[in-house]
């Protein structure tokens, strides 16, 4: 099960803007880390950033570490 900290930041992630209004990413937890995968198609990487960005806002940047 995912901490509270977790479900906060990907809520926040979800919120996010991107650059075509689309949410093509996944957040996994996993011990206290967090693994982030852009999905596919135009500005995906760029987008990424953005969400990971807002992840952090959201779930506190010290609660995990990126994987």
């Amino acid at each position: 099960m995912e901490p509270a900290w977790f479900k906060a930041g990907v809520e926040a992630a979800l919120l996010a803007p991107t650059g075509l209004n689309r949410q093509s990413f996944t957040l996994t937890y996993t011990n206290g880390r967090v693994l982030a995968k852009a999905g596919l198609g135009p500005n995906t990487k760029i987008d990424l950033g953005i969400v990971k960005y807002h992840f952090e806002v959201g779930a506190g940047k010290e609660n995990f570490r990126w994987k």
